[in-house]
């Protein structure tokens, strides 16, 4: 429940100089601020937030039982947090509420979901705050502390640890994260400045970048007039390409730096690669990049999921078993994403995986159609076991009589 306390008994998670760079409003060289917003009008980071929350999304939160004695475990839909991570509010479902959550952590290096108990302590909603919304504290004897507002919650209440779901990114403190765009604002500003340069030089005709000159001189209202005649004529995406035609003496001189030049194209190819290594998505999740092959296609995979996905779905489960779970129910209860649902789209990697592990003896024909939605056939429950092999203990040993034969005589002759 939510508890109010003397603030100046605490020390606060958010320091001073920290104030502005951990929501991501440093400024970057390039004079452009970079701030959660405004870095997602940079391509690259759009797209690699998106499709780590849109992944770690779609994967199935699942509460399991553990087994008598450790061996193995149950899925449970029926156990209460099973029904709450299902129901997490009254307005997000499971995909909403776990995009939004990866979203902030992502973003602001930080994620917070305040949990809203009953009278007997059962969790009954999960509400995930806007990280703005958020300060956090330290007590003396090491309890962290939050103060939050949200209308779902109060205004001004201070939760503490155990009621609250907190996800962190990179941190220095041990209990506060860091927003990767506010520890690489260099590389985001650069970004963006590059994608404006090249907007700005297609509406500008991306050709002509120069001067007129003449002899003559010319008034200050006869050489607006005149520059003014030139962007109309020559100016914008829709008159690159025309020719010229200059009178009264008048010369053009180029000034400016074509693409090429530039590298343009160059420089928006290496933030791109820079910003997919901030968020450890290679460049061919976001459509950049063309050393991806068929060969290793399935490596480059199974790294974006063991960098990107699996750190984020750990804290998760590790989060949601120690906060929601009673302690008489943790040793028997565990909390796990079901990465399987990644082979959804790719039906044969499903149909070949489910084949060796059927007979292998790992799973049962009916267990392997259960996952894919599929009805029970009789018999289906049997285990199969590989006719060229066998338990162990079957085996005779290296001494036992029975492996020595007496030679065949009639081989012998």
């Amino acid at each position: 429940m939510p508890v109010r306390t003397k603030a100046d008994s605490f020390a606060s998670g958010s320091y001073p100089s920290w104030l502005s760079a951990g929501l991501g409003a440093l400024p970057s060289a390039t004079g452009l601020p970079v701030t959660p917003f405004t870095a997602m009008q940079a391509s690259a980071v759009f797209s690699c937030v998106n499709r780590i929350s849109e992944d770690l999304a779609k994967i199935p939160l699942q509460v399991q039982e553990i087994l008598p004695n450790g061996r193995g475990a149950t899925v449970t839909t029926t156990h209460p947090l099973a029904v709450l991570l299902a129901y997490p509010n009254r307005w997000q479902t499971p995909y909403q509420f776990w995009f939004y959550v990866t979203l902030c952590l992502c973003m602001r290096g930080n994620s917070y979901v305040a949990i809203v108990r009953g009278q007997n302590g059962q969790p009954r909603s999960l509400i995930p705050i806007m990280p703005d919304r958020v300060s956090v504290l330290m007590s003396p004897r090491g309890w962290l502390f939050y103060n939050i507002s949200h209308p779902l919650v109060g205004e001004g209440i201070r939760l503490h640890q155990d009621d609250m779901i907190h996800l962190r990114g990179f941190t220095l403190d041990g209990y506060m994260g860091i927003s990767p765009i506010m520890a690489c604002p260099e590389a985001i500003g650069l970004a963006i400045a590059a994608q404006r340069h090249g907007a700005t030089l297609f509406r500008n005709g991306a050709q002509i970048q120069g001067v007129l000159k003449t002899a003559k001189s010319l008034s200050k209202e006869a050489a607006a007039r005149m520059a003014s005649s030139w962007r109309d004529a020559y100016g914008g995406v829709d008159n690159t390409g025309k020719t010229a035609v200059l009178e009264e003496g008048l010369e053009y001189e180029r000034i400016g730096m074509t693409a090429d030049e530039a590298q343009f194209l160059e420089v928006r190819e290496k933030e791109d690669v820079d910003i997919c290594g901030m968020f450890s998505v290679p460049p061919h999740k976001i459509g950049r990049g063309d050393k991806v092959t068929i060969a290793n296609f399935e490596n480059a995979s199974q790294e974006y999921i063991d960098n990107a996905l699996i750190p984020k779905a750990r804290q998760a489960e590790e989060q949601i078993h120690s906060r929601l779970g009673f302690s008489e129910e943790k040793a028997r209860l565990r909390v796990r994403f079901n990465f399987d649902e990644l082979l959804r789209g790719d039906m044969q990697s499903r149909v070949a995986a489910g084949v060796a592990a059927v007979n292998s003896g790992l799973i049962s024909a009916n267990e392997w159609r259960a996952r894919e939605g599929m009805n029970p056939y009789p018999r289906g429950d049997e285990y199969r076991v590989p006719l060229n092999t066998g338990a162990a203990s079957t085996a005779p040993a290296v001494d036992d009589p029975a492996r020595i034969t007496a030679p065949d005589p009639a081989a012998q002759t």
